[in-house]
């Protein structure tokens, strides 16, 4: 008896070790696969990023922060700096950065999708296909024109979640896309990047903005003596 336990062990421990194997393999053409695409475009790849997760908490990358990034890819489409990569076997994100961030954040879900968990993030309604989340309902009501919903209702059916964050608008897609949809998406990202810089920008900027307009007044008194 003590045999057949070691026995079924050493199966067990083989198909283990086949399954990383495969995975391990999986993984590598997979990456292979996103480099020539990122090099035949133009951009940059690298094989990881440790720390890059940690600058979001949002949506798809909510409480991710401890994983790291691979297969990671940095560019830029129409004007637009993106960042693309995986986290791990959950989703692959693309993350596109604004000129100006806001204080406000966004967040478009399939209505399949659980809410966020976000407590500073309330219910605004459904607009097309997608359920609206914000963190200031009163501005994400004046953002949700019609272009946006004429936006939701282009969004192609592998992107999960989009949202925004301070100055990135991001999105989410299933890990194993192919290009083609990697292209789309960072398309559809930069999209709703665009229709977002109506969004306020914060509030510390735009008071450092107005001191420094008023430091600097060549029709301001002299203070000097």
């Amino acid at each position: 008896m003590t045999f057949l336990w070691f026995a079924l062990a050493a199966v067990a421990l083989l198909g283990a070790l086949a399954l990383l194997y495969v995975d391990r393999t999986r993984r590598e053409q997979s990456g292979r696969v996103r480099e020539i695409w990122a090099r035949a475009q133009g951009y940059k790849y690298t094989a990881s990023d440790d720390h890059l997760p940690s600058h979001w908490h949002r949506a798809a990358l909510a409480k991710q922060e401890y994983l790291g990034a691979i297969d990671v890819v940095r560019g830029v489409r129409r004007g637009e700096h993106f960042t693309l990569f995986d986290i791990e076997e959950t989703a692959t994100i693309i993350a596109v950065r604004r000129k100006v961030g806001s204080d406000v954040d966004i967040d478009l879900r399939l209505k399949s999708t659980p809410p966020p968990k976000d407590s500073d993030m309330n219910l605004l309604g459904s607009i097309g296909p997608r359920i609206v989340f914000a963190t200031d309902l009163e501005i994400a009501r004046r953002v949700c024109d019609q272009r946006m919903v004429a936006f939701t209702q282009s969004i192609p059916d592998h992107i999960q979640m989009l949202w925004s964050e301070g100055e990135w608008t991001l999105g989410s897609i299933p890990v194993g896309s192919n290009g083609r949809e990697w292209d789309s998406a960072i398309e559809t990202v930069a999209r709703l990047s665009g229709i977002l810089h109506v969004l306020p920008p914060p509030v510390a900027s735009t008071e450092s903005e107005e001191i420094a307009r008023v430091e600097h007044d060549p029709g301001r008194p002299s203070t000097h003596r």
